[in-house]
């Protein structure tokens, strides 16, 4: 039996072989034919002799195959080399056959009943066999080249048909005005030639970037932030359907659609649009190809450039705002038209969960927004503040008093009630409201300094505004001290208000004391002069005025005790350096001596007018008492001195020491033994 098979291996091997060098050269011709010379040439007998020829193949390497696994010991050596031969040619008629297939599958292309779809099922089928090269030998072939280009030639083909086609099926169309923007969609109703040729761009996997870019730049980008004229219309026109729009190209801000207005714009054109949303299959659609590339831009563009600036800005406005149910719904028509990316399908969603917290957000932004508006309103307009409505702190206990304060303050203050009020009837923005309270404040302490720098260091009643404007405020947070206790940060702010107030006061008050030592400059006192002139009243007078001048900007301003304390302090420094120049006098003659006491006079005339109650100034000015001994000496005698000593127990020894007023008699008078026992007698 192995014998006989044996017989017909031998007998065929060849035969196989000799119809395989056959077939090789008539698939040669064909191609050469084809791809060289260019000629058409009939393959159809070629086709039918080949499938004949694979089954005698087939059947030929099974007998070997089988000889082989029973190892024949019979003419071994002939076997192996009939093995060898049809491996061989098995190998070549592999590479014949696949370059006729690839041929065959090019000249179906030329057939008039193919369509959009088989083309490129063909053409898909030539891409996988030029991509399968089994065989080294087939990349090193010339003919590859040329199929290659064939079929980069038709794919371009089949590409631009379908592009052209799908350009007349859906026209994409926009024209410019001076002012004006016109654009067009119109949708052919040809369902199956539609079908066709959306089906066949996807399974060659299209982008549509063009249609993409259009959509976006010239429908959807004004749709959202321009009022528009749409109009979609599929029911007048039987062959197609009807997408306008018009738009002015420059529009102010306050003109932009409300956010109802844009998504029903939004959702009309996709509507619309659904006439070329081809399903292939459950997993694939246009839609989802073009929601690859526009979902993101698009729900973007509609969060920051529509619903972010519709977000109700008050209270009141939220509660009836049907916002976030309106985009959940927005967000479920575009899952239900099937335009989602699966990348940011939820982004609409989830900025639908947070309007609540951005409307917190943006009520506390409005909040600070109108604070500081009311911060830096120019007002002049001054009101009295009663003892029952501001409390002063002062340096050992509390004290209540009327003062003045800015009407920008209190309408600052009435707005912080108004805001706290708010904090507390809706608890979930409370801390929210809490924390911009504490922002107002701080940049109070910045912003109102900044504005009104020139003012507040020139015009001394500004800067006594200031300082109760400051205490007024940080009157207001010991008040609502209660409702603002969980809250830290307003320990620090309360003080820092009152150092801010005071710190702008003080410095003004340093001010005034620099002005006051300046004028003060025209007061020479020296040992070569003779009499006081016009120039030393002057000073004094200078410094009178200031004081005055001050008592009419602040006495009705600043709280009581705070002016007495401020004056008081800048006459103190006022009477210590007019009398630090006298005692350093060497020698006081007569005349300057009664030139001196009528400038006292001046002082003690004017000076305590400018309290209420003059009285009070003895009390309140360390040094007045000083100046009032003074005088005393000036005009006493010598007895005199020595009685109102008292050997150191009379009232001048309140307010001078015993070198002081030893000083004072070497300069009034000259060197006598009266004068040397007066001084003897002060010790």
């Amino acid at each position: 039996m192995e014998q006989t098979q044996f017989k017909n291996v031998s007998f065929n091997v060849p035969v196989v072989l000799s119809r395989i060098s056959s077939y090789q050269k008539e698939v040669r011709d064909i191609i050469s034919a084809n791809y060289v010379d260019f000629v058409p040439f009939n393959t159809s007998s070629v086709i039918d002799d080949l499938k004949l020829l694979e089954m005698e193949i087939k059947e030929l390497v099974a007998s070997t195959d089988l000889l082989t696994v029973d190892k024949s010991n019979v003419a071994s050596n002939d076997l192996r080399n009939y093995q060898q031969d049809l491996e061989e040619c098995v190998r070549g008629y592999k590479i014949a056959r696949k370059l006729l297939s690839i041929h065959d599958l090019f000249e179906s292309l030329n057939l008039t009943y193919n369509g959009y779809e088989k083309t490129a099922h063909i053409l898909g089928k030539i891409k996988s066999l030029l991509d399968e090269l089994e065989d080294p030998v087939l990349a090193e072939l010339h003919c590859l080249h040329s199929f290659i280009v064939r079929y980069e030639t038709e794919y371009e083909k089949l590409i631009s048909n379908l592009n052209g086609k799908f350009n007349e099926l859906v026209q994409l169309q926009h024209r410019s005005f001076q002012n004006t923007k016109s654009v067009t969609i119109r949708i052919n109703r040809d369902e199956n030639l539609l079908y066709q040729v959306v089906v066949t761009l996807l399974n060659t996997h299209h982008n549509f970037h063009t249609v993409c870019q259009f959509l976006l730049e010239n429908v959807f980008a004004p749709v959202i932030v321009k009022p528009v004229s749409l109009i979609c219309d599929e029911k007048s026109n039987e062959q197609s359907v009807l997408i306008q729009l018009s738009y002015q190209l420059t529009v102010g801000e306050e003109l932009r659609p409300g956010y109802k207005t844009v998504l029903s714009n939004v959702m009309k054109i996709f509507y619309n649009l659904s006439n070329i949303n081809i399903v292939v299959s459950e997993d694939e659609c246009l839609f989802k190809v073009l929601a690859k590339q526009m979902k993101k831009p698009m729900c973007t563009m509609l969060i920051e450039r529509c619903l972010e600036r519709d977000i109700p800005g008050t209270i009141e406005d939220m509660k009836e705002s049907s916002m976030v149910k309106d985009v959940c719904e927005f967000n479920a028509f575009l899952h239900t038209t099937n335009f989602v990316d699966g990348e940011n399908d939820h982004l609409l969603e989830e900025y639908a969960n947070s309007i609540e917290t951005i409307h917190q957000q943006k009520l506390c932004d409005n909040v600070l927004d109108t604070a500081i508006e009311i911060m830096k309103r120019e007002s002049h307009e001054m009101v009295l503040i009663q003892d029952h409505e501001y409390q002063f702190v002062g340096s050992s206990k509390t004290e209540l008093s009327s003062c003045m304060v800015t009407r920008t303050v209190v309408e600052l203050k009435k707005f912080l009630d108004k805001v706290l009020a708010e904090a507390f009837a809706h608890g979930d923005a409370a801390s929210r409201f809490i924390k911009t309270i504490a922002t107002i404040l701080e940049r109070y302490m910045v912003d109102v300094p900044m504005a009104n720098e020139k003012l507040l260091f020139k015009i001394p009643q500004q800067s006594a505004l200031f300082r109760n404007d400051c205490t007024y405020l940080n009157y207001w947070l010991q008040k609502n001290d209660d409702k603002l206790n969980d809250h830290g940060s307003f320990a620090n702010i309360s003080d820092a208000l009152k150092a801010c107030g005071e710190d702008i006061f003080q410095q003004q008050l340093n001010s005034q004391r620099a002005q006051m030592m300046q004028a003060l400059e025209g007061f020479k006192l020296s040992i070569n002069l003779l009499e006081l002139g016009t120039e030393q009243q002057r000073a004094i007078r200078q410094c009178i005025r200031q004081l005055e001048l001050l008592k009419n900007v602040w006495q009705t301003v600043l709280p009581d005790p705070v002016y007495k304390q401020s004056l008081s302090g800048l006459i103190d420094q006022f009477l210590r350096e007019v009398m630090k120049r006298i005692q350093s006098l060497e020698d006081i003659t007569t005349a300057i001596g009664n030139g001196l006491v009528l400038l006292i006079d001046i002082m003690t005339e004017t000076l305590p007018n400018l309290f209420k109650e003059p009285n009070e100034i003895h009390q309140l000015a360390k040094q007045w008492m000083k100046l009032l001994q003074l005088r005393q000496i000036l005009c006493g005698s010598l007895v005199q001195i020595t009685e109102q000593w008292a050997e150191g127990k009379g009232p001048l020894t309140m307010c001078f020491g015993a070198d002081e007023i030893k000083h004072l008699v070497r300069a009034l008078f000259q060197n006598t033994k009266q004068r040397q026992t007066c001084i003897a007698s002060i010790v």
